[in-house]
């Protein structure tokens, strides 16, 4: 992956990507540690491509076959920048000049445009009519490692439908890793158990023919309908579901340690009275309980400043003075107006 890269640039890319996790102060013990972080995170971004690289489904923006071919043997990232070749192959390159150099060797001239139509430079491609082997000016592949727009423009003029097998690189391909790393046994371990060992190898074997016929719709449907006979055939002769199910107790036995069938007796539980159910107390808890509650405080003295005097019981707004000079206060206020030749007017 480092065709471009300089000394240095790799030196500063591994740095970079120890960093994350790492630190100079470290001691042996905790860089390695620090170092398989670094590893089950690639690891796991790994993953995710080749899920997303899977599970994507082909939007052609032409109607090349070869278009559709780089989709089936590229990754996600890499086909992205192929299909921006080919579209540019297509719309904005075209071929001025082709002469003939040998009998199998064919010079073509691809003038290339600009996305306002104006010609930006003219490149010359190879062309082999036997192998279909192609190779630009431009230098595309030999820098990068997929073709470029000049050869590919070459390739839709003389009707190829998929791009040769030299010039598929590896490690731009689906199938760069093999497919034992992502295998069950790699990622959670290996059970000894010969039934399991069996479930893995079948999987994994599924796993490899639908990556093989991911894109040929015949074989694909060949595999669905073998595997319908299949299942047919097993269900009639034993039933499955019961094998299933005594395996199934047969493990959790083997983790619980003990047989599942053991006869247990189980009491009724204690009856607890809920809320509103009767008029008895709440029940005290032990904390409760044990807790001693304080002594009332004593009801403090206040100075009364009608009477002058100390008292709990009153102030000074609710004194008994006070209620006897409003009584007083009011007997007068009635005998004044009871008494003879008393005026009623100002």
């Amino acid at each position: 992956m480092c065709c471009l890269m300089k000394t240095t640039s790799r030196c500063e890319s591994s740095n970079a990507a120890f960093k994350v996790n790492s630190t100079s102060a470290n001691t042996l013990v905790q860089f390695m540690m620090c170092f398989e972080n670094r590893v089950d995170s690639q690891r796991c971004r790994q993953r995710v491509s080749e899920y997303k690289t899977s599970s994507t489904v082909f939007k052609g923006n032409t109607d090349l076959a070869i278009e559709q071919h780089a989709f089936a043997i590229y990754t996600n990232a890499v086909f992205a920048q192929v299909q921006k070749e080919i579209i540019k192959g297509k719309f904005l390159c075209y071929i001025t000049n082709q002469t003939e150099s040998s009998n199998t060797t064919l010079l073509i001239d691809v003038t290339h445009l600009d996305k306002r139509n104006n010609i930006t430079n003219v490149y010359q491609v190879t062309y082999n009519t036997v192998d279909h082997s192609a190779s630009c000016s431009c230098r595309n592949f030999t820098r990068i490692g997929y073709l470029c727009r000049h050869v590919f423009c070459v390739y839709r003029l003389k009707n190829v439908a998929k791009i040769p097998p030299q010039y598929i690189n590896d490690r731009w391909s689906r199938d760069a890793l093999p497919k034992e790393v992502f295998s069950l046994s790699s990622r959670y371990g290996v059970n000894p158990h010969a039934p399991s060992v069996m479930r893995n190898e079948i999987l994994d074997l599924v796993t490899e023919c639908v990556d093989v016929a991911r894109t040929d719709e015949d074989s694909l449907s060949k595999l669905v309908a073998q595997l319908r006979d299949f299942k047919i055939n097993v269900l009639s002769k034993q039933p499955l579901g019961t094998i299933q199910n005594e395996t199934n107790e047969c493990e959790m036995e083997e983790i619980v340690g003990q047989p599942i069938n053991i006869p247990v007796e189980v009491a009724n539980p204690d009856v607890v009275r809920n809320k509103g159910c009767g008029t008895h107390t709440r029940i005290s808890g032990p904390g409760e309980k044990a807790k001693a509650k304080p002594p009332k405080r004593p009801k403090q003295l206040r100075l009364c400043k009608r009477c002058g005097l100390y008292v709990d019981d009153h102030d000074s707004r609710n004194c008994v003075k006070v209620a006897a000079m409003k009584a007083a206060k009011a007997v007068a206020e009635q005998q004044r107006q009871t008494a003879p030749g008393a005026s009623t007017s100002d």
